[in-house]
């Protein structure tokens, strides 16, 4: 399956760009913007975690190992989910007793 691309052109300061320490080559650049904006898509939830890696070109594990780095949740765990498991744990806890 091929995914359409399209090209927008944006223009940013040259101190924002030089700002960019060790990101000299135009493809470095387009790249941290590209993963920079996968990340943001993602916490925002406008885009899944796979469509956020293929946005960053990493592999799922990759971006989430970027996330941790970070400090960033890959799944959103609620305190319903938190009660939930909870509840299980207590259940497991009731039956697996002598």
């Amino acid at each position: 399956m091929t995914t359409k691309l399209t090209t927008i052109d944006i223009e940013l300061p040259q101190d924002i760009i030089f700002a960019m320490r060790g990101h000299k080559k135009i493809g470095d650049i387009k790249k941290k913007l590209k993963t920079s904006l996968a990340i943001i898509l993602f916490q925002e939830g406008s885009i899944s975690l796979g469509k956020a890696a293929e946005l960053a070109e990493m592999s799922r594990v990759k971006f989430i190992e970027l996330l941790k780095e970070y400090d960033l949740p890959a799944y959103e765990y609620t305190e319903e989910d938190f009660e939930k498991d909870r509840q299980t744990i207590a259940k497991y806890l009731k039956t697996s007793q002598p």
